[in-house]
């Protein structure tokens, strides 16, 4: 070695900053002899990183579960767009599991399947399992009694009922591997299903909503399903507020829910006046509150039956408590009397406000 050399001094490496997974160690045999001296070597603690983040990549691919640091999870969600409405404004969003649920004869299936029509004319396929009524049935709810004619639904709308040949089977397996079937088939990214009581005929027990919950939420994430379920709601007391606790099998079902909402009877508007409440909404803040709760009412237009509202609101507490029967006779003949100076028949008048057409034509004669 000559004095020259000697008097060399050795050069100072200062480490820059580096991601995990920046870095990559060659062996000796694949570098060069002018850079193997500047070749950068990580620390202990970049080594174990990187080794651990290798292991998280392997367990994560053959394991049920992805974990991954909470900071990569939002950088990567803050590139995806955000949820989209897909009824109701902030009711219903697409790619959520979500429960619509009401007492008995207020409307759920009519609203149902108007949210089907809806939204099947903007594009979407929809698919509507009617386990509540017959094809006679659904036929005339949808029909004009006056002039025979039929609601024109969306070709993208398709309604399932049981086979009558086959019968309906109680193993949730078997009816959710034939419901696939049928998404399927019609390539459908929505599905409706009325209601849920015919998925699982114990859906108070708490088991038994659990095994069903699993099974939707596996076809949503399978599928890329939209997924609205209908429910009943135990008995109660017209004066008590709509809450997740008045959902049959409420704790099951309610936690595996994206969005819940609620339709209640509107006591000051009877008998077609109802309310929209939303229970519980992880996508967006909840518009339609127990302060702030949506007035809407049943009525059959262009020969469907259907709910409207005029985006008015109230508080739920204003709506709900035992009617006046007096004011309701006043206010049920007020409204036939305005349908008949309209000019409508007393058929027509019937269908509108709920009542037989002998009872419109009583009703007109004795006045309240």
């Amino acid at each position: 070695m000559s004095n020259t050399d000697a008097q060399v001094k050795p050069r100072v490496l200062t480490p820059k900053p580096l991601l995990r997974h920046t870095f990559s160690i060659n062996p000796p045999s694949q570098q060069s002899p002018s850079t193997s001296a500047e070749a950068y070597v990580p620390t202990p603690e970049e080594i174990a990183d990187a080794l651990w983040r290798s292991k998280m990549q392997s367990l994560n691919k053959d394991s049920m579960f992805v974990s991954r640091p909470a900071a990569e999870w939002v950088d990567e969600a803050s590139r995806l767009g955000d949820p989209v409405p897909l009824w109701g404004g902030s009711v219903w969003f697409e790619h959520e599991v979500c429960c619509l649920f009401a007492d008995t004869n207020v409307g759920k299936s009519i609203l149902a399947v108007q949210i089907a029509d809806e939204i099947a004319a903007e594009g979407h396929r929809v698919v509507y399992f009617d386990f509540e009524m017959s094809a006679k049935q659904f036929q005339m709810r949808y029909t004009d009694t006056d002039t025979g004619e039929c609601h024109k639904f969306s070709p993208n709308l398709m309604r399932v009922e049981v086979n009558p040949e086959r019968g309906m089977s109680y193993d949730i397996v078997k009816v959710a591997g034939a419901m696939r079937d049928h998404v399927n088939l019609h390539k459908a990214d929505v599905m409706i299903i009325d209601n849920i009581s015919w998925l699982c005929n114990e859906t108070e027990n708490g088991e038994a909503a659990g095994q069903l919950m699993q099974i939707l939420i596996g076809m949503k994430r399978e599928m890329d399903l939209s997924i609205l379920v209908l429910a009943h709601t135990p008995k109660r007391g017209v004066a008590s507020p709509l809450t997740q606790n008045s959902l049959a099998g409420s704790k099951k079902i309610a936690n595996f829910m994206d969005s819940i909402f609620a339709i209640g009877r509107d006591m000051t508007a009877l008998p077609h006046g109802r309310y929209l409440k939303q229970i519980k909404v992880r996508s967006a803040p909840i518009e339609y509150h127990d302060g702030n709760v949506l007035k809407m009412c049943i009525e059959k237009r262009d020969k469907m039956l259907r709910f409207s509202h005029t985006d008015s609101t109230d508080i739920e507490s204003n709506l709900i408590g035992e009617p006046d029967r007096d004011a309701l006779r006043r206010q049920r003949y007020a409204k036939i009397a305005e349908l008949k100076r309209e000019g409508l028949s007393l058929r027509q008048i019937a269908d509108r406000v709920g009542l037989s057409k002998s009872s419109v034509e009583r009703a007109l004669m004795h006045p309240c």
